[in-house]
């Protein structure tokens, strides 16, 4: 529950804006150089991807749930239609969601574990400090 200090709103808009760094930070070069160079880095930003997807659907049940106590005790109203309507088709969006985040943490822990044998053979840059 959110106290009086902190919108639990700010975590995943901060998490957005990390993914958005992280996209940024790792666009190719121009000069046809990958913007993710070692191997060890890719292994550690999917494990870094593993832990942010394996926490997703236990955020999209509390959304839920949360919802539903709001329903329940008939705090909810809506524009248009009835409030009943659009809590269930939010409720079933997020079950939805809480279970592509699983497969999506799933295909992750798949991907971490084929990455992790891998290692670097190439010429590397002494001022990268990796």
């Amino acid at each position: 529950m959110a106290n009086d200090k902190t919108d639990p709103v700010q975590h995943p808009r901060q998490a957005a804006e990390a993914i958005r760094s992280f996209n940024h930070a790792t666009v190719p070069a121009l000069n046809g150089r990958p913007g993710i160079e070692y191997t060890g880095t890719a292994y550690r930003a999917i494990g870094a991807f593993t832990t942010l997807a394996h926490r997703l659907p236990q955020s999209f049940h509390q959304i839920a749930m949360a919802l539903a106590e709001l329903h329940k005790a008939g705090h909810l109203t809506a524009d248009h239609s009835a409030p009943t309507e659009h809590a269930a088709v939010t409720c079933a969006a997020l079950r939805e969601a809480e279970q592509h985040a699983t497969a999506m943490t799933k295909a992750l822990e798949r991907a971490h574990s084929a990455c992790s044998p891998l290692g670097y053979c190439g010429p590397i840059d002494d001022a990268d400090d990796l």
